[in-house]
Formats: structure tokens, C-alpha cells, sequence
């Protein structure tokens, strides 16, 4: 840096999360234990003097999430004549965060009027129920994928030490109820995510007395494409190349 160079840091280049996807920083253990402790207390303990002003705020900031969310498009969570509407179409959308930011500034709404009507039993209620919900916004904006990360892991895991205590089962049943279980383990084959569709399925070739009727092990469907993707699988005993001719090598005829 020479005299007079300005130090700026771009808008938007430094993003602190606990979802490390989202995040542009790499968190040691105490950086990943103030995030948290912002996300979740907010500096509430104080806030006694101002709670109430803090509480609006909270309830602005859910409204805003609500409003600005794409179903609800030219509904407004603050017009009575909306509310019904709003109620209605969030009720198809119960595992997203704007789901518990219309319930957080719900609650809230209610311990403000419940608290200037002098009902303190309300109040207190509501905003426990405030509370609740909106750990369920952050979990839902922050930890959720997170958590579902260390489950995948968890799960490939599992699935690794089956594969470690059975490499000569040499029974194809077992592996097909196997993938079948766990059919996440076939996507991870290909590129593209993969939707599975059925086991044993039937492609064609069936005759008028039903023989010669020709299945597939699996199909899987691409979710951009829509394309068919047929597996077929085998044991880990069965040979999958034959015997080599003149530099290449065939498959095997078993």
C-alpha cells in the first residue's frame, strides 16, 4: 500500500455463516462460538430497558421475511384483509424458515397487545412461543443444512461398513434390498443429481405367454433432464472383464 490508498473491502466479500457453504471465512472454535452466540441471544440480556423496542424490531425483521417471500407476492402479512390468504398458503410451506417467521412475529403480536391490555400471563406465554419459533427460523436459515450434511456423512458411513463386512456375499438379493435401502448411494455414481424411480423394473421384451420379459436392476431419473438411467448391478465376486484380445480387454461372458 502506498500514502493515500484506500483499504476497501468489497460489499458482500466477507459472509460469516455456520453453514460453511455460505460462509467466505474459515472459523476457528471460539469465531464459531460468537456467531452462535449473536444468532441466538442477539445481545437480548441487554436489552431489559428496551426490550420492547427490541421485540418491534424482531417483528419488523419477520415481516419483511414474510412479505418478500415468492408465494406470498402482493399480500402483505400487515393487512387483516391479507391474513386469511397468507394463513392459507403457508400452511403448503411448513418446512421453510418464512413458515416460522410469519409464527415468530405472530407471537410476538400477541405479547405486545396482550402486554398493553395488562394480561402478563399472555404476554409471557406468547413470547415464549415467539421464542420457540424463531429457533426454528435459524435453524432453518443457518444449521439445517449443516445438520443434514453431518447425517449424509453419517449415513455414507454406514453404508461403507456394510459394504467392508460383506465384500464376498456373493448373493445378489442381498445387495439389491441393500441399494435399494440406501438408494442414495447410486446417485453418487453419476454427476448429475438422480432421482430413484423403482427396483426391478420391467423394460420390455415380454411375450404373449409372459416370457422372455426383460429387467432392469434399478432406474433412476436426472432432475434436469428427465432422462432414464437403467443400473444394473453385480456382487462383488462376479467378474466384470473377460480375458484380453489383442489389447483390449471384453467383458465377461458370466
Amino acid at each position: 500500500m502506498r500514502a493515500g490508498d484506500r483499504f476497501v473491502i468489497p460489499e458482500g466479500w466477507l459472509r460469516l455463516s455456520l453453514n460453511p457453504l455460505d460462509s467466505a471465512a474459515r472459523l476457528a472454535r471460539p469465531g464459531l462460538d460468537l456467531l452462535a452466540r449473536r444468532l441466538f441471544l442477539d445481545d437480548i440480556t441487554g436489552k431489559e430497558e428496551s426490550f420492547s423496542e427490541a421485540a418491534l424490531g424482531l417483528e419488523r425483521q419477520t415481516d419483511q421475511i414474510v412479505n418478500t417471500f415468492e408465494p406470498l407476492v402482493g399480500l402483505d402479512v400487515n393487512d387483516p384483509a391479507d391474513a386469511e390468504r397468507i394463513l392459507s398458503i403457508m400452511e403448503g410451506h411448513p418446512r421453510t424458515r418464512e413458515f416460522w417467521a410469519l409464527w415468530t412475529g405472530h407471537f410476538l403480536a400477541i405479547a405486545r397487545v396482550s402486554s398493553g391490555e395488562g394480561n402478563i400471563n399472555r404476554a409471557m406465554w406468547a413470547i415464549a412461543c415467539a421464542e420457540r419459533c424463531r429457533s426454528m427460523m435459524l435453524f432453518k436459515s443457518e444449521l439445517e443444512e449443516v445438520v443434514w450434511m453431518g447425517f449424509s456423512v453419517k449415513r455414507t458411513i454406514d453404508i461403507l461398513g456394510t459394504w467392508d463386512g460383506n465384500k464376498g456375499e456373493e448373493d445378489e438379493e442381498f445387495w439389491q434390498i441393500t441399494f435399494s435401502e440406501n438408494s442414495y448411494v447410486l446417485s453418487q455414481v453419476f454427476a448429475v443429481p438422480l432421482v430413484f424411480i423403482q427396483d426391478k423394473a420391467y423394460v420390455g421384451g415380454m411375450k404373449m405367454d409372459r416370457s422372455n420379459a426383460r429387467f432392469v436392476d434399478y432406474v433412476l431419473s436426472a432432475e434436469s433432464s428427465r432422462e432414464a438411467v437403467l443400473i444394473e448391478i453385480k456382487t462383488p465376486t462376479t467378474r466384470l472383464m473377460g480375458s484380453r484380445y489383442r489389447g483390449n480387454v471384453a467383458p465377461s461372458s458370466t
